[in-house]
């Protein structure tokens, strides 16, 4: 009984050494590096300073005085529409706004008022609906869209003192109501009917800032500029138009020109989306032209661009960003990629093994490659584990 345990013991002593050992031969000879297979994105684009032109019509104002707008940057407006009033001092203005406020506060108080002694009960559904346009308003101040920001306060505002009303908070609002209107009042003493006002002759879009450019660049005028007035007008700085309160267009489409660098220009004549430095929205523009203006690749590019927004009505020069590609895939360092049976792939490290996975390129950079996304178990999926080199691993 006692040779047979000291046999066991042997036994189980040299396999406990075996193992060691092979585990130290594989920590100091079979180290490798990798790389985590992460999703990566891939842009192929141009970009470039581009002057934004449209047919322009400048509005002055036949008076002096502090200027209030009726309408916000983009609105459209028609032929006849009091633009804006001129007022002699801005203490009228400030005084006109606090009547506007109250008397719209008052509204709301109103319409709150009507729950009282009814029925209705629904505290959860105006609760749900709090949420919402605080969250509508929280993403407005985001990005920084002030105006849409203060018309989503007010109408949280209605909904908080309804719910102060349905859930028994509040019992009237009557006290209130009648202290705004004794303010709108006194707001009426000192308040003085604007001096001017500036009238539209034509419809259209309104913009309330003019550059000195709304006479000399048009749909016409463009086509004679060079790459010298073209970086001219980027570089330059606004002059506002003397007495100008702002400007219309006749549509949301634009033109922009702009010089590119570019030895392929295989885009002219056809559809390319773009994106604008101070937008994360993407629009569709025609190239209408694309003319080479010297041998180190420089070129005068147009685009015509039927639908703009608020983002793109002030500025007259933007930072333009052409798209022409979006690629999705796994990132895949090219020191990485091995042939096995004629199958290009990688080796990823699975447990202490090296398993060859199949790779399919979608994109190639300089150093790396995109492969495509799939649920294949034998195809190289997210967070594998890449080997970059390693002992043992196919060439």
């Amino acid at each position: 009984m006692s040779r047979t345990l000291k046999v066991v013991g042997v036994l189980l002593s040299l396999f406990l050494i075996a193992t060691v050992c092979s585990q130290i031969y594989f920590v100091t000879n079979d180290k490798c590096t990798y790389n985590v297979a992460l999703e990566y994105s891939v842009s192929q684009s141009l970009s470039f300073k581009g002057v934004i032109v449209r047919n322009e019509t400048v509005i002055t104002s036949p008076s002096g005085g502090v200027v209030d707008y009726c309408y916000s940057d983009g609105s459209k407006i028609s032929a006849g529409a009091v633009i804006a009033n001129c007022y002699a001092s801005k203490a009228e203005i400030l005084s006109k706004q606090k009547k506007e406020s109250y008397e719209s506060e008052i509204a709301g108080l109103k319409q709150a008022q009507s729950f009282v002694n009814t029925e209705y009960s629904d505290a959860d559904s105006v609760k749900r609906l709090i949420d919402e346009k605080y969250g509508e308003m929280a993403d407005y101040i985001r990005l920084k869209e002030y105006e849409k920001a203060k018309d989503s306060e007010a109408e949280l505002r209605v909904l908080m003192n309804k719910y102060n009303v349905i859930t028994g908070l509040e019992s009237d609002y009557q006290q209130l109501i009648t202290s705004l209107e004794d303010k709108i009042s006194l707001v009426d003493q000192v308040y003085n009917e604007p001096t001017s006002s500036v009238v539209s002759k034509s419809g259209g879009y309104f913009v309330s800032t003019t550059d000195g450019y709304e006479q000399s660049l048009n749909y016409e005028t463009i086509y004679d500029l060079d790459k010298k007035s073209i970086e001219d007008i980027v570089n330059g700085k606004p002059q506002p138009v003397a007495n100008a309160i702002g400007k219309t267009f006749d549509s949301y489409s634009c033109k922009i020109i702009g010089v590119i660098n570019t030895d392929n220009p295989f885009f002219a004549d056809t559809y390319v989306n773009f994106k604008l430095s101070s937008s994360s929205n993407v629009y569709s523009a025609y190239v209408e032209k694309i003319d080479k203006v010297n041998d180190k690749g420089d070129c005068i590019i147009i685009l015509d661009c039927e639908m703009i927004d608020e983002f793109i009505i002030k500025n007259r020069v933007e930072q333009i960003q052409l798209i022409f590609d979006d690629y999705d895939g796994i990132r895949v360092p090219r020191k990485a990629i091995r042939f096995k049976d004629n199958q290009k792939g990688v080796y990823i490290i699975y447990g202490e093994e090296y398993v060859f996975k199949k790779i399919n390129v979608v994109y190639e950079g300089d150093d790396f490659v995109l492969s495509e996304i799939t649920d294949d178990e034998d195809s190289l999926m997210i967070y594998d584990q890449i080997v970059i080199d390693g002992r043992g691993v196919g060439v």
